[in-house]
C-alpha cells in the first residue's frame, strides 16, 4: 500500500490557537479529541501539531484524514489563509487554498484518477486546474515561483492536455520531481510553509476516538 498523508498549513504563529481549532472541529461533529502527553506511544489516530515555522502552523493529520472539512472549520474559526495537501496512495497530490471557509483554489495532479468517463475528466481537471494567479494573490508570492508545479503527471495518451514527463523538477534546487507527491512540499515551500523535517518535534498531540474514519466530515470527497 502507498503512502496516504494529509497536511495543512495555517498562516499563524498562534499554535495553541490552531490546536484549540482542531479540538474544536472535533468537537463540532460530536466526536472527541483528546490531549496526548509527551510520553505516551504516537497511534494512527494523532493530529500533530507543529511548532509555527516563518509565520505558518502546520498540522498533520491521521494518515487516512480528508483535511479539506476540517480546513474549512478551522480557516473559519481562525479567521486566516490556510494551504492544505494530501497525498493518495502514493499516486498523487492535491492542494486546497482556503481563507475565512471559502475555497479559493484547488489542485489535483492526476484528476483522472478515479474515472475513465471523458465528460468526468474534463470537468474534474477543470474544477481541480489550480490557478497560480489567485495563490501568489492570496500569499504574496510570485507567481512563476507558483505556476510550474501545478502540472498534471501520469500518462493521457488521449489526451491533447499537458501532461508532465516523469524526472522532471520545476525548479533546480527543488528536493522532489514533478511525478513525485512530496513536491508538495517544495510547492509550499515557494509561498511560505514547511513541512516539518522532524516528525517527532511537534508542539502538541491530539488524539481523534476510535472510529473517526467514519464519523467525521470528509469535505470535497471527490479526489
Amino acid at each position: 500500500m502507498g503512502e496516504f498523508v494529509a497536511a495543512s498549513a495555517f498562516q499563524t504563529e498562534d499554535t495553541a490557537a490552531v490546536l484549540a481549532a482542531v479540538g474544536g472541529f472535533a468537537a463540532a461533529h460530536s466526536w472527541p479529541a483528546v490531549p496526548v502527553e509527551d510520553a505516551e506511544p504516537a497511534t494512527a489516530d494523532e493530529v500533530r501539531v507543529f511548532p509555527a515555522t516563518n509565520g505558518w502552523t502546520v498540522v498533520l493529520w491521521p494518515s487516512h484524514f480528508t483535511e479539506v472539512a476540517a480546513a474549512e472549520h478551522m480557516s473559519r474559526a481562525l479567521s486566516v489563509l490556510v494551504g492544505t495537501a494530501r497525498i493518495y496512495d502514493g499516486d498523487y497530490w492535491t492542494h486546497s487554498l482556503l481563507r475565512d471557509g471559502v475555497t479559493l483554489d484547488r489542485f489535483a495532479s492526476m484528476p483522472d484518477y478515479f474515472t475513465d468517463d471523458v465528460d468526468e475528466v474534463a470537468r474534474l481537471s477543470a474544477e481541480y486546474a489550480g490557478r497560480p494567479e489567485v495563490i501568489a494573490d492570496a500569499t504574496g508570492s510570485p507567481v512563476e515561483q507558483l505556476a510550474p508545479y501545478l502540472v498534471r503527471v501520469g500518462e493521457d495518451e488521449d489526451s491533447d492536455d499537458d501532461v508532465e514527463p516523469a524526472g522532471v523538477k520545476a525548479f533546480p534546487d527543488d528536493e522532489f520531481e514533478l511525478d513525485s507527491p512530496w513536491v508538495f512540499v517544495d510547492f509550499w515551500r515557494r509561498f511560505g510553509p514547511r513541512y516539518p523535517e522532524d516528525l517527532s518535534a511537534c508542539a502538541a498531540r491530539l488524539r481523534l476516538a476510535p472510529g473517526w474514519l467514519d464519523k467525521l466530515p470528509t469535505g470535497d470527497p471527490e479526489l
